[in-house]
């Protein structure tokens, strides 16, 4: 465009539209045909990848409860992007592990005899102030997640979010239940199988093992690795005990290979989690 003809009209058509201020610019010469307007430098679609505007939901979460118990998942996020995408994947794969505490009361049975009783609970720290909390059981009810009513008759159901403190687009989710469980080893065959068979397609990448890193007085950790929605890998370990059972999915995402996702490393962090996030009953 020249310097010496007038500037083009704002308008999306050639009318005396806005201007890229807010403001209606008048026509310098009063009237008569406009020349085409010229493409607006400013208006241009989003880069490649980035996430188109949706309805704002609260947390990731719609408010409709999903068929028994478990809550309607967000659909996944477009590749690329920035950390709203890694935020929403994070929110996503704390859903999913809600799919494995369904699971789990469906084979907690009460009576018989059981050790000491405990209950779980969620500090406002994990793992030494890495992971902050960030919504609880209570929370996560108001907005629609909860599967407490899925649980038998003397379960409870515990469910959190937690974020790294480092990096609030990357988080953990902690799904468990406490009460008297009459085997717990198929608690965490069911919980595995639940996670497996949830929203995000989770396809397991590095086969189920067992690890006790605190040794023969520790907890017996179980952990897989897994890739969600074809893209991001993440260790997801459990525990069961005649008391009590949990499930903690690691959710990185810059997590985009297999070698990224640290089965035993996260292993040795959910014993820790295990011991703070169980106390007495």
């Amino acid at each position: 465009m020249s310097y010496n003809q007038p500037p083009p009209p704002s308008g999306p058509y050639g009318g005396s539209g806005p201007g890229p201020y807010g403001g209606a610019q008048p026509n310098p010469y009063g009237g008569g045909q406009q020349p085409p307007a010229e493409p607006n430098p400013y208006a241009q679609p989003p880069g490649y990848g980035y996430p188109q505007a949706q309805p704002q939901q609260a947390y990731g979460y719609p408010q409709q409860q999903g068929p028994y118990g478990r809550p309607p998942y967000p659909a996944p996020p477009a590749a690329g992007g920035g950390g709203h995408r890694t935020k929403i994947i994070a929110i996503t794969a704390a859903g999913l592990v809600v799919a494995g505490a369904i699971v789990t009361g469906a084979v907690v049975l009460s009576g018989g005899d059981s050790p000491k009783a405990m209950k779980l609970i969620t500090p406002k720290t994990l793992d030494k102030g890495t992971y902050t909390l960030d919504k609880g059981t209570d929370d996560l009810k108001n907005e629609g997640t909860s599967v407490q009513e899925s649980m038998p008759k003397g379960a409870t159901s515990v469910l959190a979010q937690y974020k790294r403190s480092d990096d609030e687009n990357s988080g953990l989710a902690f799904s468990g239940m406490y009460g008297e469980i009459s085997d717990p080893e198929k608690v965490q065959d069911e919980m595995f199988k639940g996670f497996e068979n949830g929203e995000g397609s989770p396809t397991v990448e590095q086969k189920r093992k067992r690890f006790r890193p605190d040794g023969a007085d520790g907890p017996a950790v179980d952990c897989e690795v897994v890739k969600l929605y074809d893209r991001i890998y993440a260790p997801a370990c459990t525990w069961a005990e005649k008391t009590d059972a949990a499930m903690v999915l690691d959710v990185n995402a810059e997590h985009t290979s297999v070698s990224d996702a640290d089965m035993e490393a996260f292993a040795k962090t959910t014993a820790g989690i295990y011991k703070d996030t169980r106390e007495p009953a």
